[in-house]
């Protein structure tokens, strides 16, 4: 009898401890903030039985920061393609078994295509969004006339001089990429000619910013705290839908133009679920319900499908292809984007 209970017991233990092990599961995507719907990540949640934990970051530069020194072991990060190339050559990444990603088929083949100037072969990326980066502002604060030009030169208006009312990312290929395309240079130019014809711009531009943040603008545009700010299109359009006193523009002379993907990291401790998880957002609908949440281009031609036309038509999310031709792709420069960020820093701390 006493062996009987003993059996009993072990196979209780043995139950608990499973249970507890599957209810211990914990999934950690590095993200962007704001960059998926929270009502997906729940779901997720319950069909897997996990926890699913977002901590964020503002910039490439300060995720590949966080990843290069933490000790903390993420699952998935969420890079911009040059950042994707970096970690890959940094030996960060873990190398995509598309077996286990049965909605692979639903990408875009054209963007997959794009995706391996930064990923080649297709090795470690899932396309997850697209976008660009162009002026939000506050229409109450911010006249017609002064917007009238649609380049990025409203940023030197003497409207905002001595007010220190605008923002800009805090990101150096952002900003100093702004300055470039306004000049007539490839974003990617690191020659001493081009930074020196983006350095008088930003001396300029410098004069009328508040602070270099990519996060603050999102409410404080909104709030009037700030009358403009560099934005990615699908934060500005967040905002627009909450403020009909916002707006948002693509400048003339073009912009940058990214590709985020989800990367699984090689030190990731749950590589199954994150393959799960990966595949979950692959799937038609739930990227057709992300897109709707965070408002930008899905390299998800099912998903694409079944956006609304009004979404799909927005050319401030799918603009134009002669648009399209002046905006540049960011692409890894290697050793060459030290001079874009010290001249970033430069700018910065004047």
């Amino acid at each position: 009898m006493k062996r009987f209970i003993i059996a009993i017991l072990l196979v209780a233990v043995l139950l608990a401890a499973t249970a507890c092990s599957k209810k211990a599961r914990t999934l950690y995507v590095f993200n962007w903030s704001d960059y998926i719907d929270p009502e997906l990540v729940t779901q997720f949640e319950k069909e897997h039985n996990c926890k699913v934990k977002i901590p964020t970051y503002d910039s490439n530069e300060n995720m590949f920061a966080k990843i290069e020194s933490t000790r903390e072991s993420f699952d998935i990060a969420v890079p911009s393609g040059d950042h994707v190339t970096l970690l890959a050559q940094k030996g960060y990444l873990e190398p995509l078994d598309k077996t286990k990603l049965t909605h692979w088929g639903n990408l875009d083949p054209k963007l997959l295509e794009k995706a391996k100037s930064f990923d080649p072969g297709n090795q470690y990326a899932v396309p997850y969004f697209w976008g660009l980066t162009g002026l939000l502002y506050n229409k109450k604060n911010v006249p017609e006339e002064v917007l009238k030009s649609g380049s990025w030169a409203i940023l030197g208006d003497k409207h905002f001089s001595g007010k220190q009312k605008i923002s800009m990312l805090e990101d150096a290929r952002e900003v100093v990429g702004a300055a470039l395309v306004y000049k007539g240079y490839n974003i990617n130019d690191s020659s001493p000619e081009a930074l020196k014809a983006a350095s008088e711009a930003l001396a300029i531009w410098d004069q009328n910013v508040s602070q270099y943040d990519s996060e603050s603008y999102k409410n404080e545009v909104a709030d009037g705290t700030t009358w403009l700010g560099q934005a990615y299109n699908g934060d500005a359009l967040q905002q627009m839908e909450l403020n009909k006193d916002l707006g948002f523009l693509l400048p003339v002379e073009g912009t940058s133009l990214w590709m985020d993907s989800m990367v699984i990291l090689k030190s990731s401790q749950n590589k199954d679920l994150a393959y799960d998880f990966i595949n979950y957002m692959l799937e038609s609908e739930t990227a057709k319900t992300n897109a709707d949440y965070v408002k930008y281009a899905t390299p998800n031609a099912e998903a694409t499908k079944l956006l609304d036309p009004a979404f799909t038509g927005n050319p401030l999310i799918y603009p134009s292809a002669e648009y399209l031709d002046k905006c540049y792709m960011i692409e890894f420069l290697g050793d060459k984007v030290k001079a874009i960020n010290d001249l970033f820093e430069q700018i910065r701390m004047n």
